[in-house]
């Protein structure tokens, strides 16, 4: 088991009374994608949960093992160590703190570009002898969750009934692409427990404020999401799937038909939880509009803005936060 030097304890947030990691639920939408109907059931799980799971998806098991294999070597790096990638700033090594505005979880990450050239020399210099083992790894599996991600998009855009299937996949595919990675490390928990029937926070609740997110873990629970009626679940883990989850850009371009789902990260008294995330996000200056195919006389939900702006404004933010409220529309009764 890897166990990281763990951060101080005393600032941590705890969770009272919520639905423990081990009560799994288990009605999470699960798309097959060797299966014909895979497009209607993608538009069915986003107008549901804003959040699905993924088989049959094409990614080589080696890209999924290198990486977490490459990940877990550095995390597994002293911290003194550890701390020459960072700050984040924002992308780089992080520890505790998640952005700048004060919240904190028991985590440490990696924030990096899907640029393959963007791995700073600072970066590289932490990981020893052979960085390009790292480099190499990473690639490989950024490129291929991609073509992933871009297959599920236009699957959504063609079950959606829009003409254009690559609607989505296009801004993914833009070589301005403002698409980023995370890689997380969460310990396990301390024996600690302040609070009767508590939880300690790995990840506050929040949204993801891009297209999509595209979440991967180890065999480690702790990924909760909100349901519609405000009730959390746990999500089993599942190591060999990838979990899509809804972003804000997503939920404005389909005028509210799709939200972006809540979600948080429980921390695991047992072992660590490791998990990679892509977040498919569009070029800076993509303006983040309902799509016209969708709106059939309906009034857009939302002002426009740019996909810089409503990234600016999300990050000077609190994790869980309504981002959207200052770009909705107030629609006289």
């Amino acid at each position: 088991m890897v166990v990281l030097s763990k951060p101080a304890i005393e600032q941590y947030s705890f969770i009272r009374n919520c639905i423990p990691t081990t009560t799994f639920y288990t009605g999470i939408p699960i798309i097959d994608l060797s299966k014909p109907d895979s497009k209607n059931l993608i538009v069915k799980a986003c107008e549901e949960f804003g959040f699905f799971k993924v088989i049959n998806h094409g990614v080589p098991l080696e890209f999924i093992t290198n990486l977490e294999s490459e990940a877990i070597k550095f995390f597994s790096l002293p911290l003194s160590e550890k701390e020459k990638a960072g700050p984040p700033t924002p992308m780089g090594y992080g520890n505790r703190s998640i952005g700048s505005n004060g919240d904190i979880g028991w985590v440490e990450y990696l924030l990096l570009s899907t640029n393959p050239d963007s791995c700073s020399h600072k970066f590289l210099s932490v990981l020893g002898e052979n960085p390009e083992m790292f480099r190499s790894a990473l690639n490989d599996y950024i490129l291929a969750v991609k073509k992933m991600t871009c297959e599920v998009l236009e699957l959504m855009a063609d079950g959606l009934k829009i003409p254009t299937s690559n609607v989505f996949s296009k801004l993914l595919k833009d070589e301005k692409s403002d698409s980023v990675f995370r890689l997380n490390h969460y310990p396990p928990c301390p024996d600690f427990q302040p609070l009767e029937d508590s939880n300690m926070v790995g990840f506050g609740e929040h949204t993801d404020p891009q297209i999509i997110s595209v979440l991967r873990s180890n065999n480690a629970s702790g990924l909760q999401i909100s349901l519609r009626n405000g009730n959390w679940i746990s999500v089993p883990p599942d190591q060999d799937s990838f979990f899509f989850l809804v972003g804000d850009s997503l939920q404005v371009m389909t005028n509210g038909r799709f939200q972006s789902v809540r979600h948080r990260v429980l921390t695991n008294s047992l072992k660590s939880r490791v998990s990679m995330i892509y977040f498919g996000g569009p070029p800076l200056s993509e303006k983040i509009t309902p799509l016209p195919a969708l709106m059939k006389g309906e009034t857009s939900l939302y002002k426009e803005f740019t996909w810089l702006e409503y990234k600016t404004s999300a990050y000077n933010t609190k994790l869980a936060d309504n981002r959207l409220g200052h770009f909705e529309r107030i629609v006289a009764s």
